[in-house]
């Protein structure tokens, strides 16, 4: 049978105020040793409290809605990860939903977190939001709900965001590639509707012009993140003679790799390859692959960290860009 407050009341011969105050932590004037009785029966009788109610009287319910695209995405699923780690030490919940890469899903996810009462939202968008930009920015002037854009943003959006510097972490994998000598090296980029993938092919575009290497179309082909379109890219990749590609992450580059080994292409050998978000999958393929890497850690951290100063009305930045590496 479960056991209300007021029975733990009963048991501890005390008032339920008294309770409440113990079990919450609350400065009181009540004694240690009462204190312990309470926590002790507490433990016993494995007292659970009754959060709706307390919802109903704070008007908070510990709970942060976190929207993210792709949850078979590492990236993804390890920033959930870090995410959920950083609200449990502050005593929230969190409700994970999948947009699967749609931004009409998105809109409605949104919708549905905020009918279903959390505190905040941690909010990362559907690869095609860039081009439905209209529809997100009319959502969010009229959201009552705290919220931080996450990884994928708006620039011009006068709103909470943290993510990392797109076009820097191109311009390094690039670079990188042009360092080793390398003449024609492809990008299968998504810079058609997502602002991330257009900025990895701007530091793209930077740095091959930085090295007087002209840019040539054909060796820019479209993805979408996903492991099937970098292997659909190989066999174009391998036709077109290039001695390098970009994949604009670890996933598309696994793809392109697996196309190569079926066509007796060696990697680093013959095509050399640089992937995006340093995934810890790689390792465990037995992969050597280099990839700029953007922490997972601190972006979770900043994202949290960031919500929860809307959420306690204090002062803090509204835009948080992080740098990523090459390694």
């Amino acid at each position: 049978m479960k056991i209300t407050i007021k029975d733990l009341a009963k048991l501890a011969n005390a008032s339920v105020t008294t309770v409440s105050l113990v079990l919450n932590d609350k400065p009181s004037r009540i004694s240690e040793s009462k204190k312990n009785e309470i926590k002790k029966l507490a433990e016993l009788y494995h007292y659970q409290p009754n959060f709706t109610a307390r919802n109903l009287v704070t008007k908070k319910s510990n709970t942060i809605g976190l929207l993210i695209p792709d949850i078979e995405n590492l990236f993804f699923s390890a920033l959930a990860k870090k995410v959920e780690d950083e609200l449990r030490k502050l005593g929230y919940s969190l409700i994970l939903v999948n947009s699967n890469d749609d931004h009409l899903n998105d809109v409605k996810l949104i919708r549905n977190l905020v009918n279903r009462g959390v505190d905040g939202l941690l909010l990362t968008l559907s690869n095609d939001a860039e081009s439905h930009k209209e529809v997100y920015l009319r959502l969010f002037d009229d959201l009552k709900t705290p919220f931080v854009l996450v990884d994928r943003v708006f620039e011009e959006c006068d709103c909470p965001q943290v993510y990392f510097d797109n076009l820097l972490g191109g311009y390094l994998a690039t670079r990188y590639l042009i360092k080793k000598h390398h003449k024609r090296i492809a990008c299968i980029t998504s810079k058609t509707g997502s602002l991330n993938g257009l900025q990895r092919y701007r530091g793209y575009e930077k740095a091959l012009e930085e090295a007087n290497i002209p840019l040539e179309d054909e060796l820019v082909i479209e993805g979408d993140y996903r492991f099937q379109s970098g292997y659909q890219a190989g066999d174009k990749i391998i036709d077109l003679k290039a001695d390098a590609v970009f994949a604009s992450n670890d996933l598309m580059a696994y793809g392109v790799i697996r196309r190569f080994k079926e066509r007796n292409k060696m990697v680093p050998e013959d095509i050399e390859v640089v992937g995006y978000d340093k995934l810890d999958f790689s390792s465990m393929l037995g992969l050597t692959l280099p990839s700029v890497e953007q922490n997972v850690q601190d972006l979770g951290r900043e994202s949290v960290g960031m919500l929860m100063n809307q959420l306690q009305k204090k002062k803090s930045e509204t835009k948080i860009i992080l740098k990523p590496t090459l390694n």
